[in-house]
């Protein structure tokens, strides 16, 4: 997520920008720990995460927003992105934000479910993450 995609408006092209709807080139990120994991910037950065290899019920967080924030120099304050995240294994995964990203709404992911999360720059900083 280093560069924006290229829109055509009529005879312009321009980045891409909020509101523009779904473009989804989706390249699949694998965590298989069995256990807590980290959300890392490059695990969000292909759109879809692809989660297996727990054992048991498992919490994994976000990294901090500073570090998301940084593998998207591009984001204006206000923006968004989607990542979907599969549950490849018959225990919940639950979603929780790390330093400085504020989780909301239902972030459990179901046994052998899916969620999509967005992210949202609230400032510098920080960001939310929002379950789907």
């Amino acid at each position: 997520m280093n560069a924006r995609p290229l829109i055509r408006q009529g005879a312009m092209v321009r980045p891409a920008r909020d509101g523009d709807g779904l473009m989804a080139f989706l390249d699949p990120s694998a965590m298989s720990a069995d256990a807590a994991s980290v959300i890392t910037p490059a695990n969000l950065a292909g759109g879809l995460i692809v989660r297996s290899g727990a054992t048991a019920n498992r919490i994994d967080t976000t990294d901090t927003a500073v570090a998301i924030l940084a593998a998207n120099p591009e984001m204006d304050i206000g923006e968004s992105f989607c990542v979907i995240v599969t549950n490849q294994v018959a225990f919940t995964i639950t979603i929780a934000g790390g330093t400085g990203v504020t989780a909301s709404g239902n972030l459990v992911i179901a046994a052998n479910g899916w969620k999509i999360l967005m992210f949202t720059k609230t400032s510098a900083t920080t960001m939310t993450v929002v379950g789907l």
